[in-house]
């Protein structure tokens, strides 16, 4: 069973955690596609097909290679596109004129303007995904805290202390973050409403524009809120959605098919999308917008995929396919065919193979979960049905396999020759 759900794919403010040394290569790169306000050269992006994600800031793009470098273009009157050397970057985040970036080995690198400190580099190497505002930024940390930094003028820097996140935005005066279980936060300007979260569990990614925002659900439906004066925030029926992007004054949502539907504000043709329409990746800054080429990712999982027999504590694969940018999975299992869940691992490489250890229990309703970890969760599969995992209690199993046959006679037999005295305790197993 094949579900085309995708999670986040990026925004003004998006937050993109990735492992660009697991993804097979033929999985990475695409060319960048740009349109709308071009004053600044926002939309003059490199040619090239080897971009794995992009970020629309205020007057300035970020791009992130498949070989983990970065590029710029756009405003640079205060630095933002001068981007630091290297190859082991992981996640990017274009502001109003400030840029970040995450390092491989979990620290975090800023550049532009810093009036506010917004682009002073907070020290750790325990960062997994940041975002940047106006003139402030965030982190979230492995342990699911998060910091925030810059002009706090609205209070859009009081990030909350206690709670686990996977994933923040940041608009230009407020800030966002979705919780492990599902549910939204805000905080900073709520002059538009744009702090006023919906109610629910169910949202798998977000993002925040300059005073509104969007958030998916798991079903692949979109939710708006906040300042709406063009529409912005008018969420488009459907629920084939796999990401959205919030900008200046207008939104994203790209389809299972990999067309992308826009709308709000056109004074600068932000909302014109070009052909071919067909795009893995999306982007929208103040005024302008980015996508990159290349098919929507899936998820396929094909073991256990249902009716298979595993034996409680030992080691079977879990195997899967996939397309598309997809860096680490999530992998869970149920035992009551669905209505439970339980964590295997939070950020398996997808690699396509995972050995697990299964779990003591007795049940034929047994379901595995793989899905994109952290802000790609709505790329998901699930065991076309249910299959078995139940205890081995028999004594006479010698071989370990869970039957009593001719295999675990030929290990007794074997056993007593070589002995020659079964019978002797010093030639016991």
């Amino acid at each position: 069973m094949k579900i085309h759900l995708r999670s986040v794919t990026i925004a003004l403010s998006a937050v993109i955690f990735v492992s660009l040394l697991s993804m097979p290569a033929q999985a990475l790169g695409g060319s960048i596609a740009a349109w709308g306000r071009n004053d600044d050269g926002q939309i003059s992006a490199p040619d090239g097909s080897d971009f794995v994600v992009v970020d629309a800031g205020g007057y300035h793009s970020l791009a992130l290679k498949a070989n983990a470098s970065l590029a710029a273009w756009g405003c640079n009157d205060d630095g933002q596109t001068d981007v630091p050397a290297g190859s082991d970057f992981t996640a990017i985040a274009a502001g109003g004129w400030h840029s970040l970036a995450l390092r491989s080995d979990g620290s975090l690198v800023a550049w532009g303007n810093d009036d506010f400190g917004q682009a002073s580099t907070p020290a750790g190497d325990d960062f997994i995904a940041v975002a940047a505002g106006g003139y402030h930024s965030l982190a979230l940390k492995a342990d699911g805290s998060i910091l925030a930094w810059g002009r706090n003028n609205e209070g859009q820097i009081d990030a909350p202390s206690s709670g686990s996140y996977v994933a923040v935005a940041a608009g230009r005066l407020h800030s966002l973050a979705l919780r492990a279980d599902g549910s939204l936060v805000a905080w900073g300007r709520d002059t538009e409403d744009q702090c006023e979260v919906p109610a629910g569990n169910d949202y798998v990614s977000i993002t925040a524009g300059s005073f509104h925002n969007l958030a998916l659900s798991s079903d692949g439906t979109i939710i708006g809120w906040g300042l709406n004066g063009y529409g912005q925030a008018d969420a488009p029926d459907g629920n084939d959605f796999l990401a959205v992007a919030a900008g200046g004054w207008h939104s994203l949502a790209l389809a299972s098919d990999g067309s992308l539907l826009a709308w709000g504000d056109n004074s600068y043709h932000q909302t014109d999308v070009p052909e071919p329409n067909d795009f893995g990746a999306i982007a929208a800054g103040w005024y302008h917008s980015l996508g990159i080429a290349g098919e929507a990712p899936w998820l396929m999982l094909t073991d256990p995929n249902g009716r298979e027999n595993l034996i409680a504590g030992r080691t079977h694969a879990i195997n899967w396919q996939s397309q598309g940018y997809i860096p680490n999975v999530l992998l869970e299992y149920s035992s009551d065919n669905g209505t439970n869940w339980t964590q295997i691992a939070a950020d398996a490489n997808n690699t396509g193979s995972y050995d697990w250890l299964a779990p003591q229990l007795n049940s034929d309703e047994c379901l595995v979960r793989v899905s994109g970890a952290r802000y790609w969760r709505s790329v998901v599969d699930i065991s076309a049905e249910p299959f078995i995992i139940y205890q081995c209690t028999l004594s006479y199993d010698l071989n370990g396999d869970c039957f009593v046959d001719f295999a675990d006679f030929g290990k007794f037999a074997s056993e007593w020759l070589g002995c020659g005295n079964p019978f002797d305790p010093n030639c016991g197993p």
